[in-house]
């Protein structure tokens, strides 16, 4: 998942407690199930140090890239174009931000398959398996991270695990779907979401029936609160009951309209695709190195993967899902700011302040002890109500200026006086 500042970065957890039972109504009605144990080999090897953190254009990135199409190849499925499952793209990312106008050129590889049921309706399902490498592109939440493999074991190896075990489910399924599958891993991601883009630019060309897309971007680290976020449920006005209706049965789902979220589903909302993005939070090993393999709740995983297996087949069964654009892209803009106060903002749309899902060590927010999970409102004068005023209010910021900022923590107010 890549970071900015208007990125969905929310908290979602599973309790021990539920996960048994949980457990039990997947059985009941799913009878392809998943396989923990793949998961975990997934990850692990996705997530190891052989890997140096999956650079997009590096060699991390290649051997990834082999690995995904090697599994994809063992499934019977077929390459999306030509006779490869991977399709390369290209890029510029700035490394230097003193210098907005040199760019250094990175070649990605996204691996995507195709389940071709012979249908004429084709749904995508899609993780991002590239992180941040050894920081050289400075994505960290770490300072002074540079040379230290980042492994992104949850960011994003935990949904492209997820992807590879759904391909697995429907390729070996007695029962013919209704429709096709495009399974999309993507590279990229962590410089803005470039290899979905690239996919999206041929995917009504190809596949002019494309009815849906769903993203698994950080689906590994569930814990005791029992929420899911489910982003994207306003792209379609039968998204919300159906979500509602197919979810397991202890999870508390947290939802969110908007179609333009953190993560690769942006790309094909943006062509009138309706999407869903599973989400199950930040956490304080987001883009640090230690965001391991043996942090991840592996029995939670797989019961988000599942409930996605359930989802799909229930997509493709209905006759037609029709596309809506959402409101925050229809009628918000962005506003330019040269200031960060250095957090992970919700970006749930809740009118009466923006949750911290994550603060950055060693910037504003976190010298001055503002934590995650506190409910940002005020900075200075200007009020914020979500995440749209709250870049409108650090546009009127300069670099230098100090300014009180208002949280509420555990239903008390509290101020804060930040230097930007």
């Amino acid at each position: 998942m890549f970071l900015s500042i208007n990125k969905l970065k929310l908290v979602s957890t599973l309790s021990l407690l539920g996960i048994s039972a949980l457990y039990y109504s997947q059985e009941k009605t799913n009878p392809e199930q998943v396989n923990e144990d793949n998961l975990k080999k997934h990850i692990y090897f996705l997530a190891s140090d052989e890997l140096q953190g999956r650079l997009t254009g590096s060699e991390g990135e290649t051997k990834a890239a082999n690995y995904l199409s090697a599994e994809f190849k063992k499934l019977g499925l077929k390459p999306y174009e030509g006779k490869e499952f991977i399709q390369n793209f290209e890029y510029g990312v700035k490394l230097n931000p003193h210098d907005d106008k040199t760019s250094t050129a990175v070649k990605g590889k996204n691996v995507i398959a195709v389940l071709d049921n012979k249908a004429d309706k084709t749904i995508v399902i899609g993780a991002h398996y590239d992180h941040l490498g050894l920081n050289e592109h400075h994505n960290s939440t770490l300072a002074n991270s540079d040379g230290q493999i980042h492994n992104g074991a949850d960011d994003n190896a935990s949904g492209t695990a997820a992807v590879l075990e759904l391909a697995r489910l429907f390729s070996q399924n007695k029962t013919k779907e209704n429709v096709n599958y495009i399974f999309a891993l993507f590279s990229g991601e962590e410089d803005g979401l470039m290899g979905s883009k690239k996919l999206a630019e041929t995917i009504k060309t190809n596949y002019p029936n494309t009815i849906f897309m769903i993203n698994m971007d950080m689906v590994g680290r569930l814990n005791k609160d029992n929420n899911l976020t489910v982003g994207g449920v306003g792209t379609s006005p039968i998204l919300s009951d159906l979500v509602k209706k197919y979810k397991p049965e202890s999870i508390n789902l947290s939802l969110d309209e908007s179609g333009v979220g953190p993560s690769d589903h942006t790309s094909f909302y943006l062509k009138d695709i309706p999407v869903l993005f599973l989400f199950t939070g930040t956490h304080n090993d987001y883009h640090k190195p230690t965001d391991d393999a043996d942090k991840i709740n592996y029995t939670g995983q797989k019961i988000i993967t599942n409930y996605v297996f359930n989802l799909a087949n229930a997509l493709g069964n209905e006759k037609e899902i029709p596309f809506t654009k959402t409101a925050v892209t229809a009628t918000k803009a962005v506003p330019k700011y040269k200031v960060s106060l250095g957090i992970m903002p919700n970006y749930a749309d809740t009118k009466d302040g923006m949750g911290i899902d994550g603060v950055i060590d060693n910037r504003p927010a976190a010298n001055a002890g503002i934590l995650q999970g506190d409910i940002l409102t005020k900075i200075g004068k200007c009020e914020v109500k979500e995440v749209y005023s709250y870049m409108d209010c650090l546009s009127k910021i300069k670099a230098g200026e100090e300014h009180p900022v208002t949280v509420k923590r555990n239903g008390e107010e509290k101020v804060f006086n930040v230097k930007f």
